[in-house]
Parts: C-alpha cells; sequence; structure tokens
C-alpha cells in the first residue's frame, strides 16, 4: 500500500471518496459506511484518513475483577501499522449487554494513541472526556458521549470489526468527515485517490453548469 496514495485521500471529502469506491465496483454500494448511529465528535478537525487498527471491547457487563488489559498490545499494533508515516484510524467494536454505553476511549488512552501514530478513533459506542481529547488531537466518531464506564473487557485485537453496520478488517482504510465514515478495502486501496479525482472532475463540471446564469430546469429535464 502506498502510503502518499493513502495520506493524499485528506484532500476530498468523504462523499466523494464514497463515491469513488462505487466507480470500482467491488461491492454492493449499499455497504461499507456509517449511517447516523456514528457521527463525527470534532467536526471542526475534518477530514481523517488512515489504515484500520482493530479492537472488541465490552464496558457494560458487570462485576469488580480485574480484566487483564490488552492496551500496550494494542498500541504496539498502532505503531507497527504508523511505520514509515501511514496514519492509523484506531477502531473499537462495542459489545456487552449495553453495547451503545460501552466507553473505550479518555483523555489518558488519546495521549498514548497520538504518541503511536493515531489520527482518528471509532467507535459505535461511546467516550468521555470530550475536551481533553480534543486538545490531544485525536479526531473521534461515536455514538456519543457518557461519564462513566465499567470494567474494561478487551475481547480480542486486529480481528474483523463491525461499526454501525461498517464491516472493517485490520489493515482497510479508513476516510472519514462530518459526514461519516466509508472503508476502502486495502486491496484496492491506491486507486482510491484517482477514483475520487474522476468524481470530483465529473462534479465540477455538472455542477458549473447547473449554476451558470440562464441555466434552466427545463433544460435539465430535457438532456
Amino acid at each position: 500500500m502506498n502510503i502518499e496514495n493513502i495520506k493524499k485521500l485528506i484532500e476530498f471529502d468523504t462523499p466523494t471518496v464514497a463515491n469513488g469506491v462505487e466507480l470500482m465496483g467491488i461491492r454492493d454500494p449499499a455497504t461499507g459506511y456509517t449511517g447516523p448511529d456514528v457521527r463525527a465528535l470534532m467536526p471542526e478537525m475534518g477530514v481523517r484518513v488512515g489504515v484500520a487498527v482493530t479492537a472488541r471491547m465490552d464496558t457494560t457487563s458487570a462485576g469488580t475483577d480485574d480484566p487483564p488489559s490488552l492496551f500496550k498490545d494494542w498500541l504496539r499494533l498502532m505503531r507497527d501499522a504508523a511505520k514509515g508515516g501511514m496514519p492509523v484510524f484506531a477502531l473499537i467494536e462495542a459489545v456487552g449487554p449495553r453495547s451503545r454505553y460501552t466507553v473505550s476511549l479518555g483523555d489518558g488512552m488519546a495521549i498514548l494513541m497520538r504518541l503511536a501514530g493515531a489520527v482518528g478513533f471509532m467507535t459505535d459506542g461511546g467516550m468521555r472526556d470530550l475536551e481533553g481529547v480534543r486538545e490531544v488531537g485525536l479526531a473521534c466518531w461515536a455514538a456519543g458521549l457518557s461519564p462513566m464506564h465499567g470494567r474494561l473487557r478487551w475481547l480480542d485485537l486486529n480481528t474483523t470489526v463491525i461499526i454501525d453496520g461498517m464491516t472493517v478488517r485490520p489493515g482497510d482504510v479508513i476516510h472519514a468527515d462530518v459526514n461519516g465514515s466509508v472503508v476502502i478495502p486495502r486491496e484496492v486501496a491506491d486507486q482510491a485517490y484517482d477514483r475520487a479525482m474522476e468524481v470530483r472532475k465529473k462534479e465540477q463540471g455538472l455542477f458549473a453548469r447547473w449554476r451558470a446564469p440562464g441555466f434552466t430546469l427545463d433544460e435539465y429535464l430535457n438532456e
């Protein structure tokens, strides 16, 4: 995977990238993206793109035990994925009896994740310490916020996850902005920039014509 090709995708908004992926014809266009249940919590941070490093976590199963932490191992996976300058997008699938209430990120974790190379974080559960995470510069997409969590039960790392209906494998590329997120399969990630540029050029031509003085709806309807 070409790092520069991936990093250049930050030039586009996510709908444009999603349309570019559709042009590839590699999957049903009704799949591969998140819906309204996962939203940008720091929309002012704009676009984020990175290679997926995944985990699954449950913080809502009751108990006063002390489950083993996989956080350091997860950080090592991020650091390895970031070698050569590749940006990392960290994803946690929330599981458990109240999965939407799962809080899998706070400001302390965010500091270390940024050091490991993460530029974005996404979960279909919640997070906390919003202002602290914002200060670190880790852009986040989540179902919302919650002030507390139960025991952090790490289920696994580096496995396929499903975030709000979007299936993501480790090593796939995530592109996200205020509109939501789309997954780019790792096998075709290097094609995404050219396809997104194709979409942009086509739309620029169409929009310029439709916005031109004197253009009428009848002209469009009779094309």
